[in-house]
Protein backbone atom coordinates (compact mmCIF):
# COMPACT_ATOMS: atom_id res chain seq x y z
CA UNK A 1 0.00 0.00 0.00
CA UNK A 2 1.28 3.51 -0.83
CA UNK A 3 2.29 5.75 2.05
CA UNK A 4 0.45 9.13 2.38
CA UNK A 5 3.12 11.12 0.54
CA UNK A 6 3.15 8.69 -2.40
CA UNK A 7 -0.66 8.66 -2.55
CA UNK A 8 -0.57 12.44 -2.80
CA UNK A 9 2.00 12.25 -5.60
CA UNK A 10 -0.08 9.66 -7.43
CA UNK A 11 -3.12 11.93 -7.17
CA UNK A 12 -1.11 14.85 -8.57
CA UNK A 13 0.08 12.75 -11.48
CA UNK A 14 -3.50 11.68 -12.16
CA UNK A 15 -4.72 15.29 -12.21
CA UNK A 16 -1.78 16.31 -14.40
CA UNK A 17 -2.64 13.55 -16.89
CA UNK A 18 -6.23 14.79 -17.06
CA UNK A 19 -5.10 18.37 -17.69
CA UNK A 20 -2.58 17.24 -20.28
CA UNK A 21 -5.30 15.34 -22.11
CA UNK A 22 -7.40 18.49 -22.33
CA UNK A 23 -4.43 20.35 -23.83
CA UNK A 24 -3.77 17.76 -26.57
CA UNK A 25 -4.51 18.80 -30.19
CA UNK A 26 -8.09 18.05 -31.22
CA UNK A 27 -7.05 15.23 -33.55
CA UNK A 28 -5.51 13.33 -30.63
CA UNK A 29 -8.52 13.26 -28.30
CA UNK A 30 -12.15 12.23 -28.66
CA UNK A 31 -14.36 14.97 -30.08
CA UNK A 32 -18.16 15.11 -30.12
CA UNK A 33 -19.56 14.61 -33.60
CA UNK A 34 -20.27 18.01 -35.20
CA UNK A 35 -24.02 18.57 -35.58
CA UNK A 36 -23.68 19.08 -39.34
CA UNK A 37 -22.10 15.64 -39.64
CA UNK A 38 -24.88 14.08 -37.54
CA UNK A 39 -27.43 15.56 -39.95
CA UNK A 40 -25.46 14.51 -43.04
CA UNK A 41 -25.30 10.88 -41.87
CA UNK A 42 -29.03 10.85 -41.20
CA UNK A 43 -29.81 12.33 -44.62
CA UNK A 44 -27.62 9.74 -46.33
CA UNK A 45 -29.60 6.99 -44.59
CA UNK A 46 -32.89 8.64 -45.53
CA UNK A 47 -31.92 8.70 -49.20
CA UNK A 48 -30.60 5.14 -49.11
CA UNK A 49 -33.82 3.83 -47.55
CA UNK A 50 -35.97 5.91 -49.90
CA UNK A 51 -34.32 4.31 -52.94
CA UNK A 52 -35.78 0.90 -52.00
CA UNK A 53 -39.35 -0.27 -52.58
CA UNK A 54 -41.26 -0.69 -49.31
CA UNK A 55 -44.81 -2.01 -49.41
CA UNK A 56 -47.10 -1.38 -46.43
CA UNK A 57 -50.68 -0.86 -45.42
CA UNK A 58 -51.57 1.71 -42.77
CA UNK A 59 -54.24 4.05 -41.46
CA UNK A 60 -54.08 7.80 -41.91
CA UNK A 61 -56.18 10.58 -40.42
CA UNK A 62 -56.06 14.00 -42.06
CA UNK A 63 -57.51 17.26 -40.75
CA UNK A 64 -57.89 20.02 -43.31
CA UNK A 65 -60.13 22.75 -44.60
CA UNK A 66 -62.72 20.17 -45.67
CA UNK A 67 -62.92 18.36 -42.33
CA UNK A 68 -61.45 15.15 -40.95
CA UNK A 69 -60.94 12.02 -43.01
CA UNK A 70 -59.77 8.56 -41.96
CA UNK A 71 -58.34 6.34 -44.69
CA UNK A 72 -56.86 2.88 -45.05
CA UNK A 73 -53.96 2.99 -47.51
CA UNK A 74 -51.81 0.40 -49.21
CA UNK A 75 -48.67 0.92 -51.26
CA UNK A 76 -48.16 -0.94 -54.52
CA UNK A 77 -45.44 -0.86 -57.21
CA UNK A 78 -47.84 1.40 -59.16
CA UNK A 79 -48.45 3.87 -56.35
CA UNK A 80 -50.50 4.27 -53.18
CA UNK A 81 -54.19 3.36 -53.15
CA UNK A 82 -56.48 4.57 -50.39
CA UNK A 83 -60.04 3.98 -49.24
CA UNK A 84 -61.96 6.42 -47.03
CA UNK A 85 -63.35 4.77 -43.88
CA UNK A 86 -64.76 7.72 -41.94
CA UNK A 87 -65.53 11.40 -42.52
CA UNK A 88 -65.66 13.78 -39.54
CA UNK A 89 -65.60 10.80 -37.19
CA UNK A 90 -68.61 9.06 -38.76
CA UNK A 91 -68.76 5.92 -40.94
CA UNK A 92 -69.65 6.53 -44.57
CA UNK A 93 -73.31 6.70 -45.50
CA UNK A 94 -74.57 4.33 -48.22
CA UNK A 95 -74.32 7.17 -50.74
CA UNK A 96 -70.78 8.03 -49.66
CA UNK A 97 -69.77 4.36 -49.91
CA UNK A 98 -71.14 4.25 -53.45
CA UNK A 99 -69.17 7.36 -54.40
CA UNK A 100 -66.02 5.88 -52.86
CA UNK A 101 -66.48 2.62 -54.80
CA UNK A 102 -66.88 4.58 -58.02
CA UNK A 103 -63.77 6.67 -57.29
CA UNK A 104 -61.62 3.61 -56.64
CA UNK A 105 -63.01 1.81 -59.71
CA UNK A 106 -61.71 4.67 -61.87
CA UNK A 107 -58.21 4.01 -60.56
CA UNK A 108 -58.20 0.69 -62.42
CA UNK A 109 -58.06 2.52 -65.74
CA UNK A 110 -54.54 1.96 -67.21
CA UNK A 111 -54.19 5.64 -68.08
CA UNK A 112 -55.15 6.63 -64.53
CA UNK A 113 -52.56 4.18 -63.19
CA UNK A 114 -49.84 5.66 -65.41
CA UNK A 115 -50.71 9.22 -64.40
CA UNK A 116 -50.79 8.36 -60.70
CA UNK A 117 -47.49 6.50 -60.91
CA UNK A 118 -45.85 9.38 -62.79
CA UNK A 119 -47.13 11.95 -60.29
CA UNK A 120 -45.85 9.90 -57.36
CA UNK A 121 -42.44 9.41 -58.96
CA UNK A 122 -42.15 13.16 -59.56
CA UNK A 123 -43.18 13.87 -55.97
CA UNK A 124 -40.63 11.35 -54.65
CA UNK A 125 -37.90 12.92 -56.78
CA UNK A 126 -38.70 16.39 -55.43
CA UNK A 127 -38.56 15.02 -51.88
CA UNK A 128 -35.16 13.40 -52.53
CA UNK A 129 -33.77 16.65 -53.96
CA UNK A 130 -34.92 18.63 -50.94
CA UNK A 131 -33.50 16.05 -48.51
CA UNK A 132 -30.16 16.03 -50.32
CA UNK A 133 -29.94 19.84 -50.07
CA UNK A 134 -30.47 20.02 -46.29
CA UNK A 135 -26.82 19.53 -45.15
CA UNK A 136 -25.65 22.40 -47.38
CA UNK A 137 -28.68 24.66 -46.91
CA UNK A 138 -28.34 25.25 -43.16
CA UNK A 139 -25.96 26.00 -40.33
CA UNK A 140 -26.43 23.64 -37.40
CA UNK A 141 -26.06 24.02 -33.64
CA UNK A 142 -26.09 21.23 -31.06
CA UNK A 143 -28.80 21.71 -28.40
CA UNK A 144 -28.57 18.50 -26.37
CA UNK A 145 -29.15 14.75 -26.30
CA UNK A 146 -31.29 12.34 -24.31
CA UNK A 147 -32.26 8.66 -24.34
CA UNK A 148 -35.62 7.90 -25.94
CA UNK A 149 -38.17 5.27 -24.83
CA UNK A 150 -36.60 2.80 -27.27
CA UNK A 151 -33.14 3.26 -25.71
CA UNK A 152 -31.80 5.20 -28.68
CA UNK A 153 -29.73 8.38 -28.40
CA UNK A 154 -31.83 11.31 -29.60
CA UNK A 155 -30.09 14.59 -30.40
CA UNK A 156 -31.73 18.01 -30.74
CA UNK A 157 -30.17 20.28 -33.36
CA UNK A 158 -31.06 23.85 -34.24
CA UNK A 159 -30.82 24.89 -37.88
CA UNK A 160 -30.72 28.30 -39.59
CA UNK A 161 -30.63 29.23 -43.27
CA UNK A 162 -26.99 29.38 -44.37
CA UNK A 163 -25.87 32.69 -45.84
CA UNK A 164 -24.74 32.28 -49.43
CA UNK A 165 -26.61 29.00 -50.02
CA UNK A 166 -27.44 28.72 -53.72
CA UNK A 167 -30.60 26.58 -54.14
CA UNK A 168 -30.04 23.89 -56.80
CA UNK A 169 -33.74 23.84 -57.73
CA UNK A 170 -37.00 25.70 -57.13
CA UNK A 171 -38.16 23.38 -54.36
CA UNK A 172 -35.15 24.05 -52.12
CA UNK A 173 -35.52 27.85 -52.43
CA UNK A 174 -37.78 27.68 -49.38
CA UNK A 175 -34.73 26.71 -47.29
CA UNK A 176 -33.24 30.20 -47.75
CA UNK A 177 -35.97 31.58 -45.47
CA UNK A 178 -36.26 28.76 -42.93
CA UNK A 179 -35.11 28.04 -39.40
CA UNK A 180 -36.10 25.53 -36.75
CA UNK A 181 -35.09 22.36 -34.92
CA UNK A 182 -34.38 18.75 -35.81
CA UNK A 183 -34.44 15.60 -33.71
CA UNK A 184 -31.96 13.01 -34.95
CA UNK A 185 -31.95 9.38 -33.80
CA UNK A 186 -28.18 8.93 -33.65
CA UNK A 187 -28.46 5.22 -32.82
CA UNK A 188 -30.27 4.60 -36.12
CA UNK A 189 -28.84 7.62 -38.00
CA UNK A 190 -32.31 8.78 -38.99
CA UNK A 191 -34.27 12.03 -38.88
CA UNK A 192 -36.93 11.53 -36.22
CA UNK A 193 -38.43 15.02 -36.46
CA UNK A 194 -37.96 18.29 -38.30
CA UNK A 195 -39.83 21.46 -37.37
CA UNK A 196 -39.23 24.44 -39.66
CA UNK A 197 -40.66 27.97 -39.81
CA UNK A 198 -40.33 30.70 -42.43
CA UNK A 199 -38.68 33.69 -40.76
CA UNK A 200 -39.18 35.86 -43.84
CA UNK A 201 -41.19 35.94 -47.06
CA UNK A 202 -39.92 33.67 -49.82
CA UNK A 203 -40.58 34.13 -53.54
CA UNK A 204 -40.56 31.60 -56.36
CA UNK A 205 -40.07 32.91 -59.87
CA UNK A 206 -39.33 36.49 -58.67
CA UNK A 207 -42.64 36.49 -56.83
CA UNK A 208 -44.61 36.06 -60.02
CA UNK A 209 -45.32 32.35 -59.72
CA UNK A 210 -45.62 32.03 -55.96
CA UNK A 211 -45.04 33.94 -52.73
CA UNK A 212 -45.10 32.36 -49.27
CA UNK A 213 -45.53 34.64 -46.29
CA UNK A 214 -43.46 34.79 -43.13
CA UNK A 215 -44.64 32.43 -40.37
CA UNK A 216 -45.36 29.41 -42.57
CA UNK A 217 -44.50 26.17 -40.78
CA UNK A 218 -44.06 22.49 -41.43
CA UNK A 219 -43.48 19.58 -39.04
CA UNK A 220 -42.57 16.06 -40.14
CA UNK A 221 -42.15 13.18 -37.68
CA UNK A 222 -40.87 9.69 -38.51
CA UNK A 223 -40.96 6.41 -36.61
CA UNK A 224 -39.38 3.01 -37.03
CA UNK A 225 -42.12 0.74 -38.38
CA UNK A 226 -39.89 -2.30 -39.00
CA UNK A 227 -36.39 -3.18 -37.81
CA UNK A 228 -34.78 -1.35 -40.73
CA UNK A 229 -37.44 0.97 -42.15
CA UNK A 230 -38.92 4.29 -41.05
CA UNK A 231 -42.11 5.95 -42.23
CA UNK A 232 -43.67 9.40 -41.81
CA UNK A 233 -46.13 9.17 -38.92
CA UNK A 234 -47.09 12.84 -38.56
CA UNK A 235 -47.07 15.87 -40.83
CA UNK A 236 -48.24 19.43 -40.24
CA UNK A 237 -48.32 22.00 -43.04
CA UNK A 238 -49.39 25.60 -42.49
CA UNK A 239 -48.59 28.13 -45.22
CA UNK A 240 -50.20 31.31 -46.48
CA UNK A 241 -49.29 33.15 -49.66
CA UNK A 242 -50.25 34.11 -53.19
CA UNK A 243 -49.79 32.58 -56.63
CA UNK A 244 -49.65 34.62 -59.83
CA UNK A 245 -50.07 37.85 -57.82
CA UNK A 246 -53.73 37.32 -56.93
CA UNK A 247 -54.61 33.69 -56.24
CA UNK A 248 -54.44 33.06 -52.47
CA UNK A 249 -52.51 30.10 -51.12
CA UNK A 250 -53.90 28.57 -47.93
CA UNK A 251 -52.43 25.27 -46.76
CA UNK A 252 -53.50 24.02 -43.34
CA UNK A 253 -53.17 20.25 -43.07
CA UNK A 254 -52.49 17.92 -40.18
CA UNK A 255 -51.94 14.21 -40.91
CA UNK A 256 -51.13 11.34 -38.60
CA UNK A 257 -50.41 7.76 -39.71
CA UNK A 258 -50.24 4.53 -37.70
CA UNK A 259 -50.84 0.77 -37.74
CA UNK A 260 -48.19 0.01 -40.40
CA UNK A 261 -47.98 -3.60 -41.64
CA UNK A 262 -45.89 -5.01 -44.51
CA UNK A 263 -47.88 -6.38 -47.47
CA UNK A 264 -46.90 -8.43 -50.53
CA UNK A 265 -46.64 -6.82 -53.95
CA UNK A 266 -50.13 -6.18 -55.39
CA UNK A 267 -51.67 -4.95 -58.59
CA UNK A 268 -54.02 -1.98 -58.31
CA UNK A 269 -57.01 -4.31 -58.60
CA UNK A 270 -55.64 -6.58 -55.86
CA UNK A 271 -55.07 -3.51 -53.70
CA UNK A 272 -58.68 -2.44 -54.25
CA UNK A 273 -59.93 -5.88 -53.17
CA UNK A 274 -57.60 -5.82 -50.18
CA UNK A 275 -58.93 -2.43 -49.05
CA UNK A 276 -62.49 -3.66 -49.38
CA UNK A 277 -61.68 -6.42 -46.89
CA UNK A 278 -60.00 -3.98 -44.46
CA UNK A 279 -62.86 -1.55 -44.00
CA UNK A 280 -63.01 -1.47 -40.17
CA UNK A 281 -61.88 1.89 -38.76
CA UNK A 282 -59.57 0.26 -36.20
CA UNK A 283 -57.84 1.74 -33.19
CA UNK A 284 -56.67 5.31 -32.81
CA UNK A 285 -52.96 6.16 -33.01
CA UNK A 286 -50.87 6.06 -29.87
CA UNK A 287 -49.14 9.25 -28.80
CA UNK A 288 -45.41 9.14 -29.58
CA UNK A 289 -43.58 9.85 -26.33
CA UNK A 290 -40.25 10.35 -28.10
CA UNK A 291 -41.57 13.34 -30.03
CA UNK A 292 -43.02 15.07 -26.98
CA UNK A 293 -39.73 15.49 -25.14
Amino acid sequence: MLNPSKRTMAKRVQVFCCLATLCLPGCLRAQPTPPGEIVRRAIENELKDDSRLHLFTWKERSNGAHGTKLEQLVSTPNGIIGRTLMIDGKPLSPEQKKQEDERIAKLLDPEQIRRKQKAQQEDDERTRKMLAAIPDAFDFMYLGSYVGPNGHKLTRIKFNARAGFNPPDRESMVFTAMQGEMLVDESANRLAKIDGTLFKEVNFGWGILCRLYRGGRFVVEQSEVTASHWETTRMILHFEGKALFVKPIHIDDNEIAWDFHPVPSMTVEQARNYLSSQSAPGSQPAQNAMMNH
